[in-house]
């Protein structure tokens, strides 16, 4: 059995007396002390790797990767530090596991015994750092299944080895932290505090300063960039701060338990050297984004025509940033099952072209972390770039622009997004005029189709190519358990909150709750008699004049109606929540 502990007023040699006394110390002056320190640090090692603590970190750690990646498209630049969240977890429990390794001989009330033993305190202390080595398997293991998800679902960019590895140096450090801890605090609750503090300092903290803590996990832009952008993060400086910070606190717990002034005196010195290098590598990621690299990437978000790759295909124009190619086909497979159900196809091509997201013209929203460290005059300069080149975003009136890192790789969530994709298409199809105002825009007042034929046949056609589940589409009507509308003309209009809505900026305007209703009605019809009726009379149903009921007489149905928590009052409209009453918006009269 190993321990660690204080160290105790002779703590480096044996207490026996007389002839023993002469013998243990010629003993213990002949034993070579790195092998007792490799072979108590294996032992260590092994009890540390075995520890239910660290094999639930370990479990604890791969469902945070998981939680953490399976939304956002798989963009390695992102993905890489989100694998960090994971090794931020699985340090927490190798903390703990750590702490309650060092403060074993303390807790047990058997400090005196292991004093008697030929190895020191010290010793000992050094044999704990040495096993943390225990946890590097666990660490790999998390790493290497993470990045084999984040491969096998079609990552674009390549891994970042150096953000990878200081993954790995944080659960190393985060166990020297708990020897540490546990040298001076032996109570469990200490490592379960401590845990805790490294849990919470790496979220309380915003802007330039957050790449300081242990494993940012919440403020940083990476899964909207369209491409990696250098020194964000500054990965490199932040491995040689957390190797610094796993030499400092295996100096702190050997302080604690050696008693020679000699030994104490080196130690000290090493913990000068060590904070010296913690303040170079924390001033090296205080450092601002060049301003080359960030003037490209404005170039990028402000005009993406300049940087993008675009192709045609059936009326269709995808214009992506380089690397993106991989999601063309997912993005033309709902297009082209619109364009095959069409009567006739529109004379101006539909534009599908990606955008950043972020918006750096708000000062309340910009993000401190890409413009830290740069002058106020600066970053005005890049907002007036980024609001000059906007009106190419309005100019492009049939376009749907999807975020970068929006996209989804697979399963419902990407179903969602091709219903989405195929409603814009649709809505393109049957000439909806598209949302108006930019990304950068303060206003953003949608005309709404309100009782327009053309709507329902949008929806329908959206519906028909993508085949969503029923349920999905009708909890659009109260979205997140309350109802939502638009208000035109002062009476509020129950809207309908389509799915995966939320993987475009906009691709049209607001989807009314009876157009819905009424294209579910046309999907319980065979699909050839709305073909016949739709291709009998394309051009009046294009034109936004003809109604909803006018649509429903001709499939010889009858026009449903709103469901209860929709009916409207009397004279208050419908009983849900409306937007300000100084926001109105237009019908869509195109």
């Amino acid at each position: 059995m190993t321990g660690g502990g204080p160290a105790l007023h002779g703590a480096d040699a044996a207490a026996p007396v007389g002839d023993h006394a002469q013998a243990a110390r010629t003993t213990r002056s002949r034993a070579p002390r790195l092998r007792t320190v490799l072979s108590l640090g294996r032992v260590e090692a092994s009890r540390l790797a075995r520890s239910p603590l660290v094999l639930a970190g370990l479990l604890a750690g791969g469902v945070m990767v998981w939680l953490t990646i399976r939304s956002p498209e798989p963009l390695w630049w992102n993905d890489g530090w989100r694998i960090g969240f994971g090794q931020l977890v699985l340090g927490m429990a190798v903390l703990a596991a750590a702490q309650l390794a060092a403060g074993r001989a303390r807790r047990n009330a058997m400090a005196d015994l292991y004093a008697s033993f030929p190895a020191t305190a010290g010793t000992r202390t050094l044999a704990h750092l040495a096993g943390l080595v225990g946890a590097v398997p666990a660490s790999l293991l998390l790493m290497g299944a993470a990045a084999v998800v984040v491969q096998l679902r079609g990552a674009i960019g390549a891994p970042g080895v150096v953000v990878l590895a200081g993954g790995v140096l944080l659960v190393i450090a985060a166990g020297a932290a708990g020897i540490a801890i546990g040298t001076r605090f032996p109570h469990p609750l200490a490592g379960l505090l401590g845990a805790l503090a490294l849990f919470l300092s790496s979220t309380l903290f915003q802007g330039g300063i957050i790449w300081l803590l242990p494993w940012e996990i919440k403020q940083d832009d990476l899964g909207v960039l369209p491409g990696p952008l250098a020194g964000y993060p500054p990965a490199g400086a932040h491995v040689v701060e957390l190797a610094g910070l796993a030499v400092l606190a295996g100096i702190v717990a050997l302080a604690v338990t050696v008693s020679r002034g000699r030994a104490r005196g080196g130690l000290a010195t090493a913990g000068i050297l060590a904070v010296a290098v913690i303040c170079l590598a924390g001033a090296a990621q205080l450092r601002p984004i060049p301003t080359t690299d960030l003037n490209h990437l404005i170039a990028e978000v402000a005009d993406p025509a300049s940087v993008q790759r675009c192709t045609t295909a059936s009326q269709v124009r995808y214009c992506l940033y380089p690397g993106f190619g991989r999601d063309l086909p997912s993005l033309e497979a709902p297009l082209n099952q619109v364009l095959a159900h069409l009567p006739a196809r529109p004379d101006q091509p539909l534009t599908i072209r990606q955008v950043v997201s972020v918006d750096f013209t708000q000062p309340a929203l910009t993000d401190p972390t890409l413009t830290h460290g740069h002058s106020k005059r600066q970053v005005a300069q890049w907002n007036a770039q980024l609001r000059r080149e906007e009106p190419f975003l309005n100019a492009a009136a049939l376009a749907i622009y999807l975020p970068v890192g929006s996209w989804p790789a697979a399963g419902g969530q990407l179903a969602g997004a091709h219903f989405a994709m195929a409603l814009g298409a649709a809505e393109w199809a049957v000439h909806l005029p598209p949302a108006t105002g930019g990304l950068y825009s303060s206003v953003f007042l949608p005309c709404v189709p309100l009782n327009q034929a053309r709507e329902a046949i949008a929806i329908w056609l959206a519906i028909l190519v993508t085949h969503p589940p029923a349920g999905e589409l009708h909890d659009g009507l109260h979205s997140r358990g309350y109802s939502i509308g638009a208000s035109v003309r002062g009476t509020v209009v129950p809207t309908w909150a389509y799915p995966g809505a939320q993987y475009l900026v906009s691709s049209g305007p607001p989807i009314t709750a009876a157009g819905y209703l009424l294209a579910n009605a046309m999907t319980s019809l065979p699909e050839q008699k709305v073909a016949h009726v739709l291709k009998d009379a394309w051009g009046r149903w294009l034109n936004w004049r003809t109604t909803d009921a006018q649509l429903a007489a001709a499939l010889g149905i009858p026009m449903p109606g709103l469901p209860a928590f929709l009916q409207p009052h009397p004279r208050r409209g419908v009983s849900i929540a409306p937007p300000p009453s100084n926001q109105q918006n237009p019908p869509c009269t195109t």
